[in-house]
């Protein structure tokens, strides 16, 4: 990452909280979100959007920050930027597809006030009819790869206990729980805990850079938590610019974790079946999406 994106924490708090948006081909969404967020009447908060295209900035009647860049440069170096322009004591990364209501911002802000060694948080997240999200999950492992958070196997059988062990927010959860990681749709970072570990990682274009974040801020010895008792809604993929991409993205990313995290075993046979299994499981992806296209 480099010492250009590394955060130097102010001693002079500006506001409580930064909401990060990043923008690509999706302003009605991006305009959805912010109104949201002025609309919950807290207002010790910033919203800075990062904008990944060239597309015409629309009327924003709400004071916000812009930051433009030239092309796509990807999810993680574009928060990566927004974070640095920032002043909040908490970084919230917020898909700019979401919604946000009630006491947001009360609940984060009591609860992560009172539990100075979170240094991560997530909310619950459900789509548009109510659905919940897995947003929380376990450490990556050889069963995560087959029960994926949209796998069919997990949409088959969503009780499964292998599933409500992989991904905790699937359980009947009453109040804040330790996880391993949350996804960055909806995730609160601490200022002082990205001062001491740093920002994403911006080899991840994009996917994954938020379970390296959790992964490395729990190395540090911060915890990271799951809030079901905080919602926001998200409508899934609307700012996915092409399927095939967002396949291709994906699946990248998960093999750049495995080789910065996994094992890598004798003459590096680890992760060669990792690259053979998740290029067959991209394949497979990819032809789902052509037969859906042309039937």
């Amino acid at each position: 990452m480099g010492d250009a994106y590394r955060i130097v924490l102010d001693s002079g708090r500006a506001v409580k909280f930064s909401v990060i948006l990043v923008n690509y081909y999706s302003w009605p969404y991006t305009l959805r979100c912010i109104d949201s967020l002025y609309g919950m009447g807290y207002d010790d908060f910033e919203v800075v959007v990062v904008i990944n295209d060239q597309t015409t900035v629309p009327d924003i009647p709400y004071p916000v920050r812009l930051i433009r860049n030239p092309e796509n440069v990807g999810f993680a170096r574009a928060c990566n930027q927004g974070m640095t322009a920032s002043d909040g004591e908490y970084v919230a990364l917020i898909n700019n597809d979401t919604l946000l209501e009630g006491d947001f911002f009360e609940g984060l802000e009591r609860f992560l006030d009172e539990n100075p060694r979170v240094g991560v948080a997530g909310t619950r997240v459900v789509d548009n009819e109510g659905n919940l999200q897995l947003t929380a999950r376990k450490e990556l492992s050889f069963a995560s790869g087959l029960l994926g958070r949209t796998s069919l196997l997990t949409r088959l059988f969503p009780k499964n206990p292998l599933v409500a062990r992989l991904f905790p927010a699937a359980q009947e959860l009453t109040g804040p729980t330790m996880v391993d990681w949350v996804s960055g749709t909806c995730m609160i970072i601490r200022r002082r805990t990205l001062e001491e570990i740093g920002l994403l990682d911006e080899r991840f274009f994009m996917y994954f850079e938020d379970a390296d974040l959790c992964r490395r801020a729990r190395e540090a010895g911060w915890l990271v938590y799951y809030l079901p008792q905080i919602e926001v809604f998200h409508h899934s993929a609307a700012s996915t610019y092409g399927k095939a991409r967002y396949i291709w993205y994906m699946h990248k990313s998960a093999f750049l974790y495995h080789r910065k995290h996994g094992l890598r075993g004798p003459l590096g046979l680890y992760s060669l079946l990792v690259l053979l299994g998740l290029s067959w499981r991209a394949l497979v992806k990819l032809g789902a999406l052509l037969i859906e296209k042309y039937k």
